[in-house]
């Protein structure tokens, strides 16, 4: 599972993601893939190899600093938000 994740409600219509990337020398972390299922927004962080087109619905938002952080902004109209890793599933907001 990918820790810590934060959300931050930005407006009416779009939250704040935030989530740690792990320092990899082959893969990165573009920004994630997201899709309404039922009563949710399904949310995962893609794995990207380096040097290889990566196109994630959502790119992240800030540069990588010395804290491994990225930050995507997301459409929200209400639902749960949940982050599927490769453990499962967990609801992260609200």
């Amino acid at each position: 599972m990918v820790e810590p994740i934060s959300v931050q409600r930005l407006s009416d219509g779009e939250i704040a993601l935030r989530y740690r990337v792990r320092p990899e020398s082959l893969y990165y972390s573009g920004g994630v893939d997201f899709e309404r299922v039922g009563d949710a927004l399904r949310v995962v962080i893609t794995k990207c190899a380096v040097g290889a087109t990566c196109a994630p619905m959502a790119k992240s938002v800030i540069a990588l600093d010395n804290s491994w952080q990225a930050e995507v902004h997301l459409p929200y109209n209400g639902a749960r938000v949940i982050v599927a890793h490769t453990d499962g599933e967990t609801q992260v907001y609200p």
